[in-house]
């Protein structure tokens, strides 16, 4: 593990400024791939250490990096507040460059800016005006921005290695509304078999896309019944085809035929039930059409199962009475995709989830996150620290 310390500038017009935060994190592209995390993370180390927080980059892996600043106020439980400093490829269409950070009509727009750099800054910017206002609280906030929670939260599970915080806010763009589960998934990648014959004789062979073809309608009713189930907070699970790739040659009748599956699990369910409800499709489907067979060959990267905090947990109340204590929302909900929060409730960590901007803008074109929910994500995570290691507790 290589550790180092930030020593970054900051700049004189960023002093508590969660707007200006943000967009000295948009500014720097930290695309997973191909993006420098570090460079991000050094923003915000430079900005924590020039206040005189002791801060820790941990280079856990080539091309990725985790931060860590721990805040002892003094006895008593451990809050982490975290969130993810890289972020998906801009791609193109964008009505000015991505990593050119711009306040349009109320809204600052980049990519990252809700997903979740600003909920990041938004975070650091709480944290550190209890740090500057001497605050009277019992324990400690560590505040952690992880590396590759878009591909693989390699970050979030390295972390944990080494940190058991008692409690844990992750930052996610849920328009402030406080969340409490969240969807997982899993992928399987179906392989369809038939028999390889010459395309002028076709006849001669048994054509897997053709098998492919009507599988997928099998398939389809299983999504359709799915959809019969619900969870309060997540909604129902859902299943849909995402990749195909078949066939050997354009002269040759099909062999292979492989369709992978995203299968979007809710809190309750596993991976081994969800697998074994595709297998039973494919067990029927090759029991009327013998002449293919289908099978399950592979799982496709996926980042993690579903996870739920309990309503009636303790941490959750705390995290709803902060949010009725600066005006916000208190009906409690759930986010139907996958982030970190998975790799802390695996660990046994109690988590919720909220943060500034949308679902709506997550990974588009002109992502952007309004003004004012970043400046009211700081008094959210100042109320929920302020909750959970002060008086409200």
């Amino acid at each position: 593990m290589t550790t180092d310390r930030s020593t970054a500038p900051v700049a004189a017009t960023d002093a508590l400024d969660v707007v200006a935060l943000t967009q000295q994190l948009v500014a720097v592209d930290s695309t997973n791939p191909g993006g420098d995390e570090v460079a991000a993370l050094d923003v915000l180390g430079g900005w924590f250490a020039a206040r005189g927080l002791q801060v820790e980059v941990d280079r856990y892996r080539d091309g990725h990096a985790n931060l860590v600043v721990p805040v002892d106020f003094g006895p008593g439980p451990t809050l982490m507040l975290n969130s993810h400093i890289d972020v998906v490829p801009a791609g193109s269409g964008w009505r000015q460059p991505p990593f050119a950070p711009s306040v349009v009509d109320g809204r600052l727009y980049g990519r990252g800016s809700a997903d979740a750099k600003g909920s990041l800054a938004a975070m650091a910017v709480a944290l550190l005006q209890l740090v500057e206002e001497r605050a009277e609280l019992d324990g400690t906030v560590v505040f952690t921005a992880v590396g590759d929670e878009e591909a693989g939260s390699t970050g979030a599970r390295h972390l944990v290695q080494g940190l058991h915080p008692d409690a844990c806010v992750v930052g996610e763009p849920t328009g402030l509304q406080l969340l409490s589960a969240h969807k997982g998934s899993v992928r399987p990648v179906v392989e369809v078999r038939g028999v390889p014959a010459h395309a002028a004789t076709p006849h001669q062979g048994v054509n897997a896309v053709e098998g492919a073809a009507l599988l997928l309608g099998r398939l389809r009713r299983l999504s359709e019944q799915l959809l019969e189930r619900n969870h309060p907070l997540t909604g129902g699970p859902t299943m849909t085809p995402v990749l195909i790739d078949g066939g050997e040659a354009p002269n040759a009748v099909p062999e292979r035929c492989r369709i992978t599956l995203d299968r979007r699990l809710v809190p309750g369910e596993s991976d081994a039930d969800a697998l074994a409800e595709v297998q039973q499709v494919l067990d029927s489907f090759t029991a009327e059409h013998p002449r293919w067979q289908a099978s399950v060959v592979a799982c496709a990267p996926s980042t993690g199962g579903p996870s739920e905090t309990p309503r009636d947990h303790p941490f959750v109340a705390t995290a709803l009475a902060a949010m009725e204590s600066v005006g916000e929302r208190t009906d409690l909900g759930g986010l139907v995709v996958n982030c970190d929060m998975t790799t802390f409730r695996a660990a046994d960590i109690p988590t919720v989830v909220v943060g500034p901007g949308t679902l709506a803008v997550m990974h588009a074109i002109d992502e952007h996150v309004e003004v004012d929910q970043l400046q009211r994500a700081v008094a959210v995570h100042r109320a929920i620290i302020e909750h959970y290691l002060g008086s409200g507790r």
